[in-house]
């Protein structure tokens, strides 16, 4: 389960598309997510306008990343301590182009389903991640994604899975997404339910008494001790 904690600490981070009409739709949606391994994870994604706030369970502990498209940065709580991190969503703008690799197949099936009260279409995503079934409705705007993981390093992050770019920029939400891998389900988020409310400005920010955790200030700091400088 700690393979996938990590990547939802910073949920969306990798994603921007274009033509979101957030507008269409505020509350949150409540979904579960598993890597095929592990129990499923609840999650909560909420929406605002152009902020985003994902909260998921894992481990007895409560991992929340708070995204604002429109200042592009993500704040992060840390679990078990009243403080947050502050990120830039540095590659935000790359996606938002709505530029899909080659590798990236996208096919509307025409194959409809009814999901949680929400008429859904089929789609095929096929990249090098394997085949995506994506169940998407165009009845609550469109997706910011699930990507980016910390990578290599401190503030860097993972590929975005190939479906993800696929349907980057579209006019629709995912309710049911399946990724198959050499005949292998490596991937599930399904949601459970949705609830349109009006979200306080606040749900999208540090809660009251959390302190900003300097990490350009950390790293200065451990500049001076023996050996990392080298």
């Amino acid at each position: 389960m700690k393979k996938l904690l990590v990547p939802v600490l910073l949920l969306l981070a990798c994603t921007a598309p274009a033509g979101l009409h957030a507008k269409d739709f505020e509350g949150t949606i409540q979904m579960t997510m598993t890597d095929g391994r592990n129990k499923a994870m609840p999650l909560a994604y909420s929406i605002k306008g152009h902020q985003i706030r994902t909260d998921i369970q894992t481990g007895g502990m409560n991992a929340t990343a708070i995204l604002d498209f429109k200042k592009m940065e993500m704040i992060m709580l840390m679990p078990g301590q009243p403080m947050y991190m502050v990120m830039p969503l540095e590659q935000a703008a790359e996606a938002a182009s709505g530029h899909k690799p080659d590798d990236v197949k996208l096919e509307k099936t025409g194959v409809t389903e009814t999901i949680i009260g929400y008429a859904c279409t089929k789609y095929l995503a096929t990249s090098k991640d394997g085949v995506t079934e994506i169940w998407a409705t165009e009845e609550l705007g469109s997706f910011r994604g699930l990507g980016g993981g910390m990578g290599g390093g401190m503030g860097k992050t993972a590929p975005t899975p190939g479906w993800e770019r696929a349907i980057a920029g579209q006019n629709f939400f995912p309710l049911r997404v399946t990724t198959t891998t050499k005949n292998k389900q490596t991937f599930r988020m399904e949601a459970t339910a949705v609830e349109r409310k009006a979200l306080a400005d606040s749900f999208f920010a540090p809660p009251a008494g959390y302190k900003k955790f300097d990490m350009g200030g950390l790293m200065q700091g451990l500049q001076g001790l023996p050996g990392m400088n080298r």
